[in-house]
Parts: C-alpha cells; sequence; structure tokens
C-alpha cells in the first residue's frame, strides 16, 4: 500500500498560514486598543496634574485661572476623540477576533479531516497486512496438508 499522502495537503498548509497572519492581526489590533487606553489614561493624568498645578499654587495668577477654562473644554474635547479612537480600536479588536477564529476553525476542519483520511488509511493498511498474513498463514496449511501421506 502507498503511504499515506492527504490530497488537500496544499490547502491544509494555505489555512495553516492563514490562520497564523489572522492571530498577528488580532495581536496587532489587542496592542492598539491597549495603546488607545493607555493613552486616555496618561492625557487624563496629565490634565488633572496640570489643573491641579494651577488650582494649588499659592498665588496663581489671573491669566492662568483665565485660561483654566477653555484648557479643560480643550481637554474634554481631546478626550473625547482619544475615546472614540479607543472606541474604533475595540471594535477593530472584536472584528478581528471574529475573523480569527474563523479561521482557526477553518483549519480546525481541515486537520480533522486529514486526521480521518490518516486513521483510514491506516485501517486500511492493517486490513491489507491481515490479509496477506491470513494468506501466507493458509499457503503454508495447504503446503503442509499437500505433504502429508495419505492413508
Amino acid at each position: 500500500m502507498p503511504p499515506f499522502r492527504f490530497r488537500l495537503g496544499k490547502v491544509l498548509e494555505w489555512y495553516r498560514k492563514q490562520s497564523e497572519l489572522e492571530g498577528q492581526r488580532l495581536c496587532v489590533c489587542a496592542e492598539r486598543s491597549a495603546r488607545a487606553k493607555a493613552e486616555i489614561g496618561s492625557y487624563r493624568r496629565d490634565v488633572l496634574a496640570r489643573r491641579t498645578e494651577i488650582i494649588r499654587s499659592s498665588s496663581p495668577q489671573p491669566l492662568e485661572l483665565a485660561a483654566l477654562g477653555p484648557f479643560l473644554h480643550a481637554a474634554k474635547q481631546r478626550e473625547l476623540l482619544l475615546r472614540e479612537k479607543c472606541q474604533k480600536a475595540e471594535m477593530d479588536l472584536e472584528k478581528q477576533r471574529g475573523v480569527s477564529l474563523a479561521a482557526q476553525r477553518r483549519l480546525l476542519l481541515f486537520e480533522k479531516l486529514r486526521d480521518r483520511q490518516l486513521t483510514e488509511h491506516d485501517y486500511e493498511a492493517s486490513r491489507e497486512l491481515e490479509e496477506l498474513a491470513s494468506e501466507s498463514y493458509l499457503a503454508g496449511f495447504a503446503r503442509t496438508l499437500s505433504n502429508e501421506p495419505r492413508a
């Protein structure tokens, strides 16, 4: 019997590479989302530190206090933009999770198909070997019977 050869081996390899690629894209999306969240946190800390610095100063300058309102308004606008960026990154991450999961499922399907065909091939090889062994045994048994003297 010829050795096992999965006829869809190239397709399986293509799906394997596709699954790896989608996994890498998922990692990139996760990193982008984490960076966006970190950027929001860092920006909030910077704004809070600046605001606290102005308010807690022993003698705040009138111009600084006057500029605090527009500064806080601009900070809120910037934070809204950062939140939108973060939400987009989260949406991209969720979308990529779905794509990555679908690629993994396709790969798993073809791996199961290959395993099933390998199991069938092994079964057929075992049956062929058993048939050969039984034929060999029967041929030897028939030879023994034909060599025995008849009474």
